[in-house]
């Protein structure tokens, strides 16, 4: 097992960065934002953070509140909040491990999540998981090394240290078979400063850490991508205004669903990008009716 996670500059070539991934399953890119990016990401969010409560707003399943948090902060919809998030969704980083690791394996790739995370004082340690569990209800995770569903990046608001709940990673479990435990010698946590990002593969066994400190959040931001033929956890066309994805670039638009994966994530059968530019042709206005179906 690596004894420290991999650290490399943001300049590094793609190739370094592919290498450590394919070695570790994770690696720290250090100066991941421009330190204006840092300063306009926290000055977006702070405007909303400050009106949220910690804890799952409304939990899917009763796992998931202990899953996400009870002194967590989190909120998604991040490409209709913050214009410089729709700049790191195009990081050149980014989108070239989505290239090398999804495009083997699908069409194209979606926008799968992003997400904004605050670990707020006295929350524990998140169960440890790996991201594609999500879809494990299909034959997708099988024994041994994979092909990858997805790329991600933990990217650090603020600064993580291992008081005050840095991500817990494992080094090389993207290379286990499903029901590997880790011993907690292989356990790291991903201590960086502000404006680096913890990048991983979806198959990399993680989990946020616990808070110990008495007034100190940590405060990160999650960025993914996945195959696009699988259902993205997070619903775009929910959380993302349409009216705000009309003004976005062509290619940030298709990654947020706005194209189809061949016959999936057709509208009216088609191309979906058509219904930002004109309605769809044949939409039928539904009324509203108080029977009962």
């Amino acid at each position: 097992m690596t004894a420290s996670l991999v650290r490399l500059p943001a300049t590094a070539p793609l190739t370094d960065i592919i290498a450590a991934l394919d070695a570790d399953g994770a690696a720290i890119a250090e100066d991941f934002l421009a330190p204006e990016q840092l300063e306009s990401l926290n000055a977006d969010f702070d405007r909303i953070v400050g009106r949220l409560a910690p804890g799952v707003r409304n939990p899917t399943m009763a796992v998931m509140e202990e899953f996400y948090g009870g002194s967590t902060v989190r909120f998604d919809g991040l490409p209709g909040k913050s214009a410089a998030f729709v700049e790191i969704m195009q990081s050149p980083m980014l989108t070239g491990l989505a290239d090398h690791y999804l495009l083997p394996h699908c069409l194209d790739y979606l926008f799968n999540t992003g997400q904004f995370i605050e670990i707020r004082p006295g929350e524990t340690a998140q169960r440890l998981h790996r991201d594609e569990d999500a879809w494990r209800f299909g034959p997708l995770v099988a024994e041994g090394p994979r092909a990858q569903l997805e790329v991600e990046a933990m990217v650090a608001l603020s600064d993580f240290t291992a008081a005050n709940g840095a991500t817990q990673v494992v080094p090389g479990s993207h290379l286990w078979p499903a029901d590997r435990e880790p011993e907690p010698e292989e356990i790291l946590q991903a201590e960086m400063p502000a404006g680096s990002a913890l990048l991983y593969l979806g198959s990399t066994v993680h989990g946020g850490g616990a808070n110990r400190t008495a007034a100190e959040a940590r405060r990160g931001m999650f960025v993914g991508y996945v195959v696009g033929w699988l259902r993205t956890e997070e619903n775009m066309f929910l959380t993302v205004p349409l009216d705000q994805v009309r003004g976005f670039p062509r290619r940030v638009q298709e990654v947020l669903g706005y194209k189809a994966h061949r016959a999936i994530g057709v509208v009216d059968v088609g191309d979906p990008g058509a219904v930002l530019t004109r309605q769809a042709p044949g939409a039928v206005r539904v009324q509203r009716s108080n029977k009962s179906l």
